[in-house]
């Protein structure tokens, strides 16, 4: 799914209402509520990590979810998790270039 200004602010709106608390306003892992979790967020600013993981992997990981992430994929439709695919992968920092 190709990201454009209205998908990418459409997942705006769920990645604020559902995932901020844990992965942070900016991506980082470091929401409010990141106190109260046994396992840490993904940060998706490491743009390492990013690259590494597909968009595919990405869509299942928000479709069934991760200890203490909830599964969405009874909560959100396909289109959704793929918008927020493409949201997701705006925080990645560009990867230093190779000399």
């Amino acid at each position: 799914m190709p990201a454009t200004p209205e998908s990418l602010a459409a997942a705006k709106e769920i990645y604020d209402l559902r995932c901020a608390h844990c992965h942070g306003s900016e991506g980082q892992g470091d929401g409010p509520d990141t106190d109260k979790l046994s396992i840490e967020p993904t940060d998706f600013t490491d743009g390492p990590e990013m690259k590494r993981l597909t968009d595919g992997e990405i869509f299942w990981r928000i479709g069934v979810g991760r200890r203490p992430m909830p599964a969405f994929k009874d909560r959100l439709t396909d289109t959704q998790r793929w918008e927020l695919v493409n949201y997701i992968r705006s925080f990645a920092q560009p990867l230093p270039k190779s000399p």
